[in-house]
């Protein structure tokens, strides 16, 4: 998709920044980008892509960037706490990742209340709808490779979380629970000095959302800490500077991840600056 767009006035600069961030701790990116495109082939089936309104290009992209990048964020953050993991915490996250985006989409695009979602019965009503139908598939699959027993800090969590869905908590708030129930869903028990860090870095990508979309929220008259600022940028760019510090006094190996979220920044800043369309749009 960068390569197509390439020829558009300033993307060949996006790309190359793009390859910068990935050259930067490639082995790391190319398992996140491994898994996230083997979790599309194994999670996401034949028959949802064949009724989807939305063509397969988009369907992929919308599913594969938020598995890899997520899962970018995630093991890189383990790593900062030098704990390893393996492929099948690898293939957990990224499965979770895919079920939250059909949950979210349900949510807001087909306004289908969080009660029914939550329910272990189907709805014999909504199983004509294959998002629904999807959600109902992937659910399924979660409880089959993480089962209650083995996880249950994310089975804890994750009533807390239905049950504060649709409250006016704080973008940072939800984030920092996603964030969560990801890490439990990675590991059941991991430790508290990594469980802590989430109250900064998940601030951090409360920014990066809020300052990717800056133009858009206020056209739809949407409030945030960031488009309320008489200097959006610095704002962002100072809430990088307290991940760095906090992780620097807290964590054992901080540099992969810093890097990563540090290029991650400056490729939005990029987009943002150029007032460049989002890669969606192009697909």
């Amino acid at each position: 998709m960068l390569t197509d767009s390439s020829s558009l006035p300033d993307y060949q600069t996006l790309l190359t920044s793009v390859n910068d961030n990935i050259n930067a701790d490639k082995k790391r990116w190319l398992d996140c980008i491994r898994a996230s495109d083997s979790g599309f082939v194994e999670f996401i089936p034949a028959w949802y892509i064949a009724q989807s309104k939305i063509k397969p290009e988009l369907l992929y992209y919308r599913f594969f960037k938020n598995g890899a990048v997520l899962l970018y964020e995630h093991s890189s953050l383990f790593l900062a706490y030098n704990i390893p993991l393996d492929k099948k915490a690898f293939k957990r996250c990224i499965l979770l990742t895919f079920l939250k985006r059909v949950y979210d989409d349900l949510l807001d695009n087909e306004q289908i209340n969080k009660e029914v979602l939550f329910v272990e019965q189907p709805n014999q009503e909504l199983l004509n709808n294959p998002e629904y139908r999807l959600f109902l598939d992937l659910r399924k699959r979660v409880r089959e490779i993480a089962p209650p027993a083995e996880f249950n800090h994310y089975y804890a969590l994750l009533q807390e979380v239905h049950a504060a869905q649709g409250s006016k908590n704080t973008i940072a708030y939800k984030i920092k629970n996603g964030f969560l129930l990801d890490m439990y869903m990675m590991m059941n028990n991991p430790p508290k000095e990594l469980i802590d860090a989430l109250e900064v870095t998940a601030e951090f990508f409360a920014y990066l959302d809020n300052y990717y979309d800056l133009e858009e929220d206020l056209k739809r008259g949407k409030i945030t800490e960031i488009n309320q600022s008489a200097d959006p940028k610095e704002m962002f760019a100072q809430k990088f500077q307290e991940v760095a510090v906090y992780l620097r006094a807290n964590s054992p190996n901080p540099d992969a991840y810093l890097t990563g979220i540090g290029n991650l920044m400056k490729i939005v800043f990029f987009a943002r600056d150029k007032k460049l369309d989002k890669l969606s749009l192009f697909i």
